[in-house]
């Protein structure tokens, strides 16, 4: 952004220069018309400059606007990662928490069916016809 910046300044000022050379040449070229005079050649360069440099800051604005729009993309999407993550950090924590609740499940439905086993053979032995 530095490096942009500086060279963009440095055309913008390079550009200025041409403008105010252009309008210089632009009152003698006035100068000239009042007095009779043809527009130089040189003087059609110099309009041409002019333009050429106006089409350069103008690109050079549009390429800074892309850059601007691409670099607010791209926190957006750093934005989305951050959410992202936050959003999985606070769903783990209920995910551990059922994970937990299925094994503490899985021990009591175990335990459960052990008694059930106990209580069972418990109910034959006392229940013997003789």
């Amino acid at each position: 952004n530095v490096q942009l910046d500086v060279k963009r300044k440095r055309s913008l000022a390079e550009a200025k220069q041409r403008e105010l050379a252009m309008e210089e040449e632009q009152k003698e070229r006035r100068r000239r018309e009042k007095s009779g005079e043809d527009i130089t050649e040189e003087a059609l360069k110099w309009q041409m400059q002019i333009q050429e440099d106006k089409i350069s800051e103008e690109i050079m604005r549009e390429r800074e606007e892309e850059i601007r729009n691409i670099h607010k993309g791209m926190h957006t999407v750093n934005e989305i990662y951050k959410d992202l993550a936050h959003l999985v950090d606070n769903q783990q924590a209920g995910v551990d928490q059922i994970e937990t609740q299925m094994e503490n499940t899985k021990d009591n439905t175990a335990t459960g069916l052990k008694h059930i086993e106990k209580a069972n053979e418990s109910d034959k032995s006392q229940c013997r016809i003789s």
